[in-house]
């Protein structure tokens, strides 16, 4: 037979049998040996560590129990914009002459940014200018003519008059046999020259008062214009809208810009506005002014604001709802754009935290080591001031490095927060300062 063979032959069932067997009678006893001396461990007084005198116990810090706040919040990640935020562009096209400002420089409302060269817009002014000098000495010359027809309409006015009172009295003389009938006649020719003169006056003066007006018409457009290439002159200076700091600067001077180009950004970030989502299941809970905190990743708070604007609109694919928190962002530390975390903090009532390092969990289950005076039933050494006592507690949310607990501690308690790993039930422990502790 070949070695191949050997190895591949079985080997006899009895045999294997007692193998499993020893095996698993030595993991028993094992098993059994442990948990009889953890029961063991956990009725006998527990020794002092590092050789100590019985009655000192093992050293522990402790924590007394208080009342404190418990936060009902919800974290999210949403983005800050500015307040104000401008694209500044000119008002005018032009070439850049001069650069007043740099990138990051922090501008007052009103402040130059750039200017453009003016050559154009002085142009401009200056042929404006001579047509307003035009206009107005065409307007002067219009009223002096309609001022020259109405002193010749008021000669003609009293011309009227007296042929009026000509026509009267040798009609009278007539009448009187005194004037023949033909001086009438010549007295009543000479009354229609003269008011025929002065209706056709009306009518020159008339149309004087229609060129004096349209003298005046054009005084005004060509001021309209030298208005409008004042301004355009002006705007060829690019001030900052409001107070704020400068972004990238998208343009150097020579370069030949139009009202539709990008010189830069202006960015007021001293109020921010944080954009959340709320899911829509908590749309009731939320209100205006409720608290809002911007946190680190590892919960520190960096800004606190409010809640300032709740959308009346649901998003219909999401089913959220768009809230807006107002920060004061004296720092500047705060971007616009920046996404950040945030804990919207719905409402805080009074309760107990204890430290995360405090809780031991058995099988499964959360307890605390509570300090208390020794019992009689306890067997304690001689001397033994206080034990561990383990009791079991409900635990609520982690609120930082602290939970909530529901129930289990009462405010005064004494709890144990260091040393906790070498503790049983009812073993006597030493509180010590904070230094002597170096074990959990």
């Amino acid at each position: 037979m070949t070695n191949s063979d050997l190895a591949h032959q079985p080997l006899p069932p009895p045999q294997r049998g007692i193998r499993w067997v020893a095996l698993i009678t030595a993991a028993l006893l094992l098993t059994g040996l442990g948990i009889g001396w953890r029961w063991w461990a956990g009725r006998k007084p527990m020794p002092t560590a590092m050789g100590q005198p019985q009655g000192q116990g093992l050293p522990v810090q402790l924590e007394t129990v208080t009342r404190d706040t418990i936060v009902d919040s919800t974290d999210f990640v949403g983005s800050l914009e500015a307040a104000q935020v401008v694209e500044v562009r000119p008002e005018v096209t032009g070439r850049v002459q001069r650069l007043f400002v740099r990138a990051g420089d922090r501008l007052a409302a009103g402040a130059p940014i750039a200017e453009l060269k003016p050559d154009r817009a002085e142009a401009n002014l200056a042929s404006v200018i001579a047509s307003i000098n035009a206009a107005r000495a065409f307007e002067s010359n219009a009223r002096s003519q309609l001022a020259a027809l109405e002193a010749d309409r008021i000669a003609l006015i009293a011309e009227v008059e007296l042929e009026n009172e000509n026509y009267k009295r040798v009609e009278f003389l007539v009448k009187e046999g005194v004037f023949t009938a033909q001086q009438l006649d010549q007295v009543g020719r000479d009354r229609q020259v003269a008011q025929a003169n002065l209706k056709a006056m009306e009518q020159r003066i008339i149309a004087a008062r229609a060129a004096v007006q349209e003298a005046q018409a054009g005084l005004n457009a060509a001021q309209a214009n030298a208005n409008r290439a004042t301004i355009e002159l002006a705007e060829t200076v690019i001030t900052a809208p409001f107070a704020g700091v400068v972004g990238d600067i998208k343009v150097n001077p020579g370069d030949v810009v139009r009202d539709t180009d990008t010189l830069t950004t202006l960015t007021q970030n001293q109020i921010l506005d944080l954009r959340v989502s709320i899911p829509i299941e908590k749309a009731p809970e939320l209100q205006i002014g409720q608290v809002v905190e911007l946190t680190t990743e590892e919960g520190n708070i960096l800004n606190t604001g409010q809640i300032s604007f709740i959308d009346p609109n649901v998003n219909p694919n999401q089913q959220t709802l768009l809230a807006k928190a107002t920060f004061a962002n004296g720092g500047e530390f705060l971007r616009n754009g920046q996404f950040v975390r945030a804990r919207l903090i719905w409402r805080t009532d009074p309760g107990i935290l204890v430290p995360t390092v405090a809780i031991t969990r058995m099988a499964g289950e959360p307890f605390v080591f509570v300090a208390e005076a020794p019992g009689p039933e306890d067997e304690v050494p001689p001397g033994t001031e206080r034990i561990a006592r383990q009791r079991p507690v409900t635990l609520g949310r982690l609120q930082g490095d602290r939970y909530h607990i529901i129930s289990g501690l009462e405010p005064g308690m004494e709890i144990v927060v260091s040393g906790i790993l070498n503790l049983t039930d009812g073993a006597p422990i030493m509180p010590m300062p904070d230094a002597s502790i170096t074990a959990p």
